[in-house]
């Protein structure tokens, strides 16, 4: 008898996908050689040849739908994991074994390493460049699988991820798991093996979609995109800036068709609320707030404040002991748009200015205009052997800084703005001029 041990409702959708997950446990000892039990349906229980070959309990993940509406959605599963295991069958990439039961499905259960898992430990004891490299070997080799197909629009694929302008004729498989994320497969030494791939799709999606969702799930949703940004993953796989703005639209329309006519509890916040204040809004005063990545990504847990002080204008200068271990930083001036210039801003074996980039802000000279809240810097190369990092800087509200500063960098701007736009012309002639 199949006992649930564990029970998840994913309900915040509409009622045609809303399912329930259920971990069973089967005790196994009653059962005798001549009382086979389901144990051999799954890949990961050996047939037994002896009493004492049958394990002591037996899990299986059972998947069935929350409204009857959902009954076509959960019966795909089984279609599509047989579809998925025919393109894949002879390489490393194997799909969690699934069966069909009377009201839904049931799959292996499995524990294991996630693929995202074994890239950050990766990322941990090699560093970003070997983590990046084998990040893209993955990429490719899951690019490799999904052929034998072509892009062309349907109306299923409307009616999915909206209508989109993307190139016909790029490739594509038979079928498409496009949440084929690093933490949905499970490594074991070199196998792999897929789970969740409830979002399948048996019409044509271009290969591209998913390395691009792969990539999104693994840099910028998980806090790691400044980290990984010079690799440039996306324009490596060939992925253009015209797909990525498709496919960012694709992801929003799948998101919505998801949800169909239901309204999730997240999206209720401005109806039933007043909104919510920070007990920084109430200070004048702000916190420069240090974040150390060890190879998982920003975290509050591992950072460090320092109180900026001054009026009216705000100022610090501050040795940061760096912990070992440290693969970059992350320095938030403060909490809301600024002017920030830079007196010092050095590890404490270079005389030079450190490089650094932003996720939003501009550059000029020694100074940095941030137009939205939360400015960030980032520090992605760390020398080896330094032991510190000293950071001196001033912070001005817009309206703080000094006319005549103000009219300085206002000239340097534009003088940078035209500099650059009169290399593009010789650049553009150059490349046009007759040879």
């Amino acid at each position: 008898m199949k006992t649930i041990i564990y029970s998840k409702y994913s309900n915040e959708r509409g009622r045609a996908f809303s399912i329930r997950t259920d971990i069973l446990e089967e005790d196994f000892l009653h059962h005798t050689l001549d009382q086979p039990s389901t144990e051999s349906e799954y890949s990961h229980v050996s047939s037994p040849t002896t009493v004492n070959a049958v394990p002591d309990s037996f899990r299986c993940v059972r998947k069935t739908p929350v409204y009857p509406e959902g009954q076509s959605h959960i019966q795909a599963l089984y279609r599509h994991y047989q579809t998925l295991s025919e393109m894949t069958e002879g390489t490393r990439l194997s799909w969690n074994r699934c069966i069909q039961v009377s009201d839904g499905v049931e799959l292996e259960y499995i524990e294991g390493e996630s693929l995202e898992e074994k890239l950050l430990f990766t990322l941990h004891t090699q560093g970003t460049e070997a983590c990046a490299r084998e990040f893209l070997d993955n990429l490719r080799f899951i690019r490799s699988l999904h052929t034998g197909a072509f892009f062309a629009p349907c109306e299923e694929f409307r009616q999915v991820f909206g209508d989109v302008s993307l190139p016909v004729g790029t490739d594509c498989a038979p079928c498409t798991d496009i949440d084929l994320l690093c933490e949905n497969i499970l490594v074991s030494d070199d196998r792999w093996i897929a789970i969740d791939y409830e979002w399948s799709f048996d019409f044509s999606i271009p290969v591209n979609f998913l390395l691009y969702r792969m990539i999104l799930h693994f840099t910028d949703n998980a806090n790691r995109g400044e980290e990984f940004r010079r690799y440039d993953f996306m324009g490596q796989m060939g992925i253009t800036d015209e797909e990525i703005i498709a496919f960012a639209a694709m992801e929003a329309h799948f998101q919505q068709y998801i949800l169909q006519d239901h309204v999730p509890i997240r999206n209720l916040y401005s109806a039933i609320s007043d909104g919510y204040c920070l007990p920084e809004d109430h200070f004048v005063q702000e916190n420069l707030q240090v974040y150390f990545d060890y190879g998982d990504g920003f975290s509050e847990e591992n950072s460090t404040l320092y109180r900026m002080r001054g009026e009216p204008h705000l100022s610090l200068k501050q040795e940061i002991p760096l912990p070992d271990g440290i693969k970059a930083l992350r320095i938030d001036p403060g909490y809301h748009a600024s002017m920030v210039h830079l007196s010092e801003f050095r590890f404490d074996s270079q005389e030079k200015r450190a490089s650094f980039c932003l996720r939003e802000g501009t550059i000029v000279g020694d100074w940095i205009y941030f137009s939205e809240e939360d400015p960030n810097i980032f520090l992605t190369e760390i020398p080896q052997g330094v032991q510190s990092f000293l950071v001196a800087l001033e912070s001005y509200q817009p309206d703080q800084v000094p006319l005549e500063e103000t009219c300085r960098l206002a000239k340097e701007y534009q003088e940078l703005k035209t500099s650059r736009l009169m290399c593009w012309k010789d650049t553009v002639v150059s490349v046009l001029k007759p040879s």
